[in-house]
């Protein structure tokens, strides 16, 4: 099989698998042919024995659920053989993960339960979509009955809390359920860390300091608001002695001015750039030499031409 996540990572001794889209519907229809991330029981227990023809074993299975849910039979079977594998195992949440993909999560090791700071998690009655008699209609809410009394054993499981209260909270909204928060998740005990969310970075300072270059000083408010009220009315034809008085500097910016000035990076003093002989790694032929043929020739005649053209403007 390609190159995956699924491919153990040797150094940790941990696998990871991602579980996406909706459950139970081919990974083809939803992803293209090829992808790493499975919806399907099918598919994972493809990936468990591909992690277990590994050459060490694994200590730890993580699994990343993206998942809005879907076909509760494939999320059962997932649970179950997850829970059988003998080894540690680690659920992370990540943006909505809802309805039957709720049970994926409760497949992990103890404490291993960790869900996104940004994610949302909804618990809800099982639903189902079948047209018939009364006869099969009512074989039919037997058996989400009976599926509902299983989601809240599961949870209750999970969490020690008792099975009641899920069901409380499933049928709420007319059995839509309730979306819980990362925290409510946490509470509810079907979650046990919220990944915090990465910190916004800045890019530009980050930038700067790379290339070493100096950061450029920063402008107070009253400055920056000028300049933008002249640059308006130079688009509408008038002139920047129309520009309203400066409003008085507030503390800060009045500290700001009193600090020595920044020394002017290397943008403010570059020059333009010039083409030194060495710059130039392309081949040309030497005199007396003839050109190659064909392209190569072509490209070295470019070279000469342009190494010629740089001397004479020198």
């Amino acid at each position: 099989m390609e190159e995956t996540k699924r491919k153990l990572t040797t150094s940790t001794r941990v696998a990871y698998i991602d579980i996406d889209g909706v459950l139970g519907v081919a990974e083809e229809e939803q992803f293209g042919t090829g992808d790493s991330r499975i919806s399907t029981y099918e598919r994972f227990a493809e990936a468990l024995e591909e992690i277990a023809a590994a050459e060490e074993p694994i200590d730890r299975l993580v699994l990343n659920i993206r998942s809005t849910g879907g076909c509760l039979a494939d999320a059962l079977l997932i649970y179950d053989a997850t829970r059988e594998l003998g080894v540690e195992v680690v659920t992370r949440c990540y943006g909505y993960v809802a309805s039957a993909a709720t049970i994926i999560a409760q497949a992990a090791s103890k404490g291993c339960r960790e869900i996104s700071a940004n994610s949302l998690y909804l618990i809800h009655c099982c639903e189902s979509s079948v047209e018939g008699n009364t006869h099969s209609l009512s074989a039919t809410k037997e058996l989400l009955d009976k599926s509902d009394e299983r989601l809240a054993e599961i949870y209750s499981l999970a969490s020690g809390f008792p099975a009641e209260e899920f069901r409380e909270l499933m049928n709420r909204n007319s059995g839509k359920g309730v979306w819980l928060s990362p925290q409510e998740a946490v509470d509810a005990h079907l979650a046990d860390t919220i990944i915090a969310a990465a910190p916004i970075t800045d890019n530009a300072s980050s930038l700067i300091e790379a290339l070493g270059l100096t950061p450029l000083p920063g402008r107070g408010f009253s400055e920056r608001v000028a300049e933008a009220w002249r640059t308006l009315l130079g688009h509408i034809g008038l002139t920047g002695d129309s520009a309203p008085m400066a409003a008085a500097p507030s503390r800060a910016e009045s500290r700001e001015r009193s600090t020595p000035p920044v020394p002017p990076s290397r943008l403010h003093t570059a020059r333009a750039t010039r083409t030194l002989e060495c710059d130039d790694p392309t081949p040309y032929p030497s005199d007396g030499d003839t050109l190659p043929e064909g392209n190569s020739g072509a490209y070295a005649a470019d070279a000469l031409a342009l190494r010629e053209a740089i001397a004479r403007g020198k």
